[in-house]
């Protein structure tokens, strides 16, 4: 996994990927490969920042892209569970404590409960999974996911062009280390992020074997 991961960063990765296919690759990437591979969407935000750093885009365009490829995919998620989808059932399953403890939260703090489903790693789908299978108003979801998705992808966004500006403060005369450090620096996060998930995943099912 780890080395999946490195790959897709470097050519012909993430980078390589949405700087071939531009503003709509950022949208392609989000809808599909970031469905189907383990990268979390935090270290493609870092990256999408760190190109418009360099000139591939525009900082304040390339957000709104990222806005669209992440509604999109949660509308897609919205309606497939408001619908019963058994799609919907295999990608939840083993994760049913998680979302009977977030359908209360859901209920009775729609947008705290979003926020704070955007923000932990690979589990952002659960917020329009939940709010689709709870029947919450789609207009509500989209309001309310709309302003979770823009702080979402206005942190990582800003903290990848941060983080290259300072980092080219520091190494400006090493020609060619900015980019290896960034990458790297990218890869310890993503790592840090699966290892993450990961244990999460692993104290649910011990959860779930005790409760059992």
């Amino acid at each position: 996994m780890h080395l999946l991961l490195f790959f897709i960063l470097k050519t012909p990765g993430f980078s390589h990927f949405i700087s071939r296919f531009g503003y709509i690759g950022i949208i392609l990437w989000f809808i599909t490969f970031d469905q189907l591979t383990p990268i979390p969407e935090e270290v493609s935000l870092l990256i999408v920042g760190y190109l418009s750093v360099h000139g591939v885009f525009n900082p304040i365009l390339a957000g709104v892209f990222c806005l669209v490829g992440f509604i999109a995919v949660d509308t897609v998620y919205y309606f497939l569970s408001k619908k019963g989808s058994s799609f919907i059932k295999k990608r939840t399953k083993g994760s049913s404590s998680l979302i009977e403890s977030y359908k209360t939260k859901l209920k009775n703090h729609s947008f705290r409960a979003i926020l704070i489903l955007c923000f932990i790693p690979r589990m952002r789908m659960f917020a329009p999974i939940l709010a689709g299978s709870m029947r919450l108003s789609f207009r509500k979801f989209l309001l309310f996911d709309l302003l979770a998705l823009t702080a979402f992808t206005g942190i990582y966004l800003l903290l990848g062009i941060i983080f290259n500006r300072s980092l080219a403060a520091v190494i400006a005369k090493t020609k060619g280390l900015q980019n290896i450090v960034f990458f790297a620096a990218v890869l310890i996060i993503g790592v840090a992020l699966l290892l993450f998930i990961r244990k999460r995943r692993k104290d649910k099912k011990e959860n779930e074997k005790i409760a059992g």
